[in-house]
């Protein structure tokens, strides 16, 4: 094109000049807005070249001289391309690299990590196959993409086993804790030998003194009343004795059960646990659906037997009367609820 061109310049034709010298500012100038980054000092250098060859094409737009200055930049244009070129095969190469040791490390951790392995090695390939910086910017896009997928693979997993732990932990507690395992089949039986309030009191005030680590639960057997109100009231004292005998069955054959009021029960337990774990002990054995028949008169009648509790650390209160102040307000808030 130049050469095809020359004889026109060399004629000194000042417009055909002109035109040339505004058509190469405009190469120039889009040149110079678009040409792509890959290292910043090389970008950098390039920018300043095209910038000083814009200023000699100011200086000087004569036919000759432009022909010149299309040439530097057509020089200055090449070199920058195979500069950057270089420089995209540097990176792939260094991304591969890196993406290879990623994956690696991403399959050596969990073998629940199949997926990311795969998008990893999908990358891998695709780095191998590009070959413009463009290319490798999206596959930086996607890279990023796949570690936050295994940022959040490897909180998950640590959650996982950090609640496996404590589950287990929590179980090595209670079958240390236990003498006997906790049944909560229906009882048959007959009930327990009863001890009343009086018994209770004696024993609450000996773990006092002992400071024994001991838990006061609190049963209340629900519609006891609204039963004994219908069917009489020795039909609410068998729901009453029928949820102590399942109480002294479920829970540890160290516990000692005592009948509390007409519808409560108080069970003393002594656990190492903490509060919550004794809570979930207790409502455990309470929340089990229960039918007893009862016996009226000479007819009989299959009812529901439930039951509501609360657990109170006993080791926290520091006298008999304050503790007792607090399993009469528990019973009251549960034979509330239970009517």
């Amino acid at each position: 094109m130049f050469i095809s061109l020359k004889r026109y310049l060399a004629g000194g034709d000042y417009e055909l000049a002109e035109s040339l010298r505004r058509m190469a500012g405009l190469l120039l100038e889009t040149v110079r807005l678009h040409a792509v980054v890959g290292d910043p000092s090389d970008y950098e250098k390039f920018q300043k070249d095209i910038a000083r060859l814009e200023a000699d094409l100011e200086k000087d737009f004569s036919a000759s001289q432009i022909l010149v200055v299309a040439g530097a930049v057509a020089k200055t244009l090449e070199d920058y391309n195979q500069r950057t070129s270089r420089y995209v095969r540097t990176q792939n190469a260094e991304l591969q690299a890196m993406l290879a040791m990623l994956t690696e490390t991403v399959a050596a951790i969990s073998a629940a990590s199949d997926r990311t392995v795969t998008r990893l090695q999908n990358i891998e390939k695709q780095l191998e196959r590009a070959s413009m910086l463009e290319d490798i910017r999206g596959l930086k896009a996607k890279l990023s993409e796949c570690l936050l997928m295994v940022r959040d693979e490897a909180r998950r997993q640590r959650e996982e086993t950090a609640r496996t732990i404590a589950e287990l932990r929590s179980e090595i507690q209670r079958a240390q804790q236990r003498q006997a395992p906790i049944s909560l089949a229906k009882p048959t039986a007959a009930p327990p030998e009863r001890m009343g309030r009086a018994e209770a009191e004696q024993a609450l005030a000996r773990a006092l003194e002992e400071r024994a680590h001991a838990y006061a639960a609190v049963f209340v057997v629900d519609r006891v009343e609204l039963v004994s109100g219908r069917f009489g009231a020795n039909a609410g004292e068998q729901l009453v004795q029928f949820f102590q005998h399942h109480l002294a069955q479920g829970l540890l054959s160290s516990d000692q059960v005592f009948r509390w009021g007409p519808a409560s029960l108080l069970v003393l337990m002594e656990r190492r646990g903490s509060l919550e774990e004794v809570r979930e002990e207790a409502q455990r054995v309470a929340s089990v659906r229960l039918e007893k028949t009862i016996q009226i008169g000479t007819r009989t009648a299959l009812l529901p037997v439930t039951g509501r509790c609360a657990v109170i650390p006993v080791f926290q209160y520091p006298s008999l009367r304050l503790l007792i102040e607090e399993i009469e307000g528990a019973v009251a808030r549960r034979g509330a609820a239970a009517c």
